[in-house]
């Protein structure tokens, strides 16, 4: 006779559903929104959908489980909430914006002595020149950089006056949440020369382009000079279809120099997401929850979180997945 000996079965180790390697990457999605934010606004904003698609079925699932066992609790799907609008929704991009925003004074460590943020400013309004051009703007160099270097020193100026007559609150908005006031935040000499630098640079481009002179010539502005020309025959004709053609590859060249800062902010704002996402979820949940904000939680009276509206939008969602359930058993 065969004795078969017993096996006590060792019970399974708890494994979150959601803490799978697709799933969780979901819940960094906004905080890739934010990183990539500077190069594609709209794909940044987009990338906050996925996560909050994450963020509520963690905590609907915290809800109804306690790890392995059903136990409804709203107290626990409170804490859950409280815990990820800290991180994902708080901490992280904030995280991520101030790395981005560290990389804008290392532009002061080469010979221009500006910030990235400062010389993104002046290839705006150099964009914004050329866009704007008249008369013989273009006719020489004198009156190109003379054209930037006035009407930059107009609006350096302007905004001055401006920090000096608005209200604090205002100011310090437009101070932390624009970028209206870089440029009077730095030295307006160095400001004047690195303009005018870029304007010998892009009046030279200007030129080779006159001159048919491919080897002086960046590729991009080449070839946006070239996939132009057409539209630009057919538009003005008789005109000078050449110098039109010339003024919209030029203003990409500046909007090209724009994006190579932007760039930049991206990778630092990824690469910071990367380095620091374990670190400050660790810190938030071993020390800003359960030192702070979960033994506060426990305190709250058992009927203030029975009555939250939490707990009522979990019920809803349960008693409308019976009911769906019921009417497909019914069919």
């Amino acid at each position: 006779m065969t004795t078969i000996n017993p096996v006590t079965e060792q019970s399974k180790p708890y494994k979150d559903p959601l803490n799978k390697t697709g799933i969780m990457l979901m819940s960094y999605s906004n905080e890739a929104g934010t990183a990539i934010s500077e190069i594609a606004p709209k794909l940044g904003a987009a990338l906050w959908a996925p996560a909050f698609m994450y963020l509520g079925a963690d905590i609907y699932d915290k809800y109804k489980n306690d790890k392995d066992n059903y136990n409804p609790s709203a107290r626990r799907a409170f804490k859950e909430a409280v815990y990820q609008g800290v991180t994902n929704i708080l901490a992280l991009p904030l995280v991520i914006y101030a790395g981005q925003c560290a990389v804008s004074p290392l532009g002061r460590m080469d010979k221009s002595g500006i910030s990235g943020n400062a010389k993104d400013e002046i290839y705006k309004h150099t964009r914004d020149v050329i866009e704007q051009v008249h008369g013989n703007t273009l006719a020489d160099f004198d009156t190109f950089k003379n054209t930037i270097i006035s009407s930059l020193e107009n609006k350096i100026t302007s905004r001055n006056n401006e920090k000096n007559t608005i209200n604090i609150f205002k100011k310090l908005y437009n101070t932390f949440f624009t970028k209206r006031y870089v440029l009077s935040a730095c030295d307006k000499e160095k400001i004047i020369k690195f303009a005018e630098e870029n304007a010998q640079k892009t009046y030279e481009i200007f030129t080779a382009l006159k001159n048919n002179e491919i080897e002086k010539i960046p590729k991009n502005v080449y070839k946006k000079y070239h996939q132009v020309l057409p539209a630009m025959k057919e538009m003005f004709k008789d005109g000078d279809f050449a110098y039109q053609a010339s003024r919209t590859a030029l203003k990409g060249h500046q909007t090209s120099l724009i994006f190579k800062n932007k760039l930049v902010k991206t990778v630092s704002g990824l690469v910071t997401l990367v380095l620091l996402a374990k670190p400050v979820n660790k810190f938030v949940d071993k020390y800003i929850m359960k030192k702070y904000i979960e033994p506060k939680i426990d305190k709250l009276p058992s009927i203030s979180i029975n009555e939250s509206k939490i707990k009522n939008i979990f019920n809803e969602m349960s008693n409308t997945k019976l009911a769906a359930s019921a009417s497909k058993s019914a069919g």
